[in-house]
């Protein structure tokens, strides 16, 4: 057992010994690094920001290409003066579904079928996605506040308003409640 404890410290000695000198024969055998700033040219920020803008562009222009043409025709439609910001494409509900973001801030969901599912926008959804009962009862009972946003469900839809209040009604447009 002694044996062992004495090689051990001997090698550990050994090691410690040796791990000085390379250090200082290292030092004395490389020569000092010197540091050289490395300069940047100047960039142009306009010529910068044109050009992320143009890659972004290319982006948006290809994901386009890859949206069903009903939707891209939909929106064209429905949208005449806002293009296409940005695409999320999930695979749920056995089919593909897409999240389109417009560049007037609306977003619209389109379900496996390509038809809209939800849109939001906070300068109020269009009219021509609400029930004519939803619109009539938001008029008379929320003059002045618009809708912002409205979502397809089993029952019926939901709708937020601009002051986030949730009010539910049936496919027919009848008010259901209220939803917190």
């Amino acid at each position: 057992m002694n044996l062992k404890v004495l090689s051990i410290g001997v090698v550990l000695f050994t090691l410690w010994s040796c791990s000085g000198n390379n250090d200082a024969q290292q030092q004395a055998a490389m020569p000092p690094v010197q540091e050289q700033q490395m300069q940047t040219p100047p960039v142009d920020t306009a010529q910068a920001q044109a050009a992320n803008q143009a890659q972004a562009q290319a982006a948006t222009a290809a994901n386009a290409q890859s949206l069903p043409a009903p939707i891209t025709d939909f929106i064209k439609k429905q949208f005449p003066n806002a293009t296409i910001a940005g695409i999320e494409a999930d695979h749920e509900h056995g089919g593909l579904e897409y999240d389109v973001y417009l560049s007037d801030g609306t977003q619209i969901d389109f379900d496996a079928n390509n038809q809209w599912e939800k849109v939001e926008s906070m300068k109020g959804v269009p009219a021509f996605f609400i029930p004519q009962g939803i619109s009539s009862y938001v008029k008379s009972n929320y003059q002045n506040l618009a809708i912002t946003k409205i979502n397809k469900e089993l029952h019926g839809f939901d709708v937020e308003l601009a002051n986030g209040m949730e009010l539910t009604f049936d496919r027919s447009g009848r008010f259901l409640g209220m939803d917190d």
